[in-house]
């Protein structure tokens, strides 16, 4: 399918998301990933927009049941159906608890986005848990830091490593061993 073509239909996917199409594809142009884990797939507009330029393989991780904060819907045939319409090879969808899913994990991720549960316990888990398998350098992201404060904002603001945010989309925070590449998105994002 032409490019155009996915490019249209991901923005056109509902998602409190979408002021982040852009540095997700410049994360994955610049990264040249094998590996992105998309924790917390929703309609799937993050994970399609990490996979529109068929780099690695995008593993689209989501138990499909919704929660107290994102609502209790389930997307799994929508996401899988878009998955097919438009020809995402790339990508993989998977139905599981993040928990679980991490005792067989067994790949190193080069991009890992955090966008479960948004509670503070619930994020810092996700973090304990699927951080060991982030490679040295790689990114790791977690969204709604603006819109969840005393949570996802919290636990961001308390990792100790290079990081910054993006203040829009309901904030955005990156964090990296890669303290350069931390500054070449600050600088390349006028942040």
């Amino acid at each position: 399918m032409d490019k155009n073509a996915k490019i249209y239909a991901v923005k056109n996917i509902i998602s409190a998301w979408t002021g982040h199409f852009d540095f997700a594809r410049w994360a994955v142009n610049r990264l040249q990933p094998t590996t992105t884990v998309d924790l917390g797939v929703d309609y799937g507009f993050s994970t399609f927009a990490f996979a529109l330029d068929e780099i690695g393989t995008v593993y689209g991780v989501d138990w499909f049941e919704g929660d107290a904060n994102a609502g209790f819907r389930n997307a799994y045939d929508k996401v899988v159906g878009f998955k097919e319409s438009y020809g995402f090879n790339t990508v993989e969808i998977i139905k599981s608890d993040f928990n679980e899913l991490a005792k067989t994990w067994d790949k190193p991720i080069d991009i890992l986005h955090i966008d479960g549960y948004h509670i503070y316990d619930a994020v810092s888990n996700d973090y304990k848990t699927w951080s060991p398998f982030v490679r040295d350098g790689g990114l790791i992201m977690f969204h709604d830091t603006y819109s969840f404060p005393d949570d996802v904002g919290r636990f961001f603001n308390e990792i100790d490593l290079p990081k910054l945010n993006f203040p829009h989309s309901h904030g955005l925070g990156v964090v990296s061993t890669d303290a350069a590449l931390i500054e070449e998105i600050r600088t390349t994002f006028g942040l």
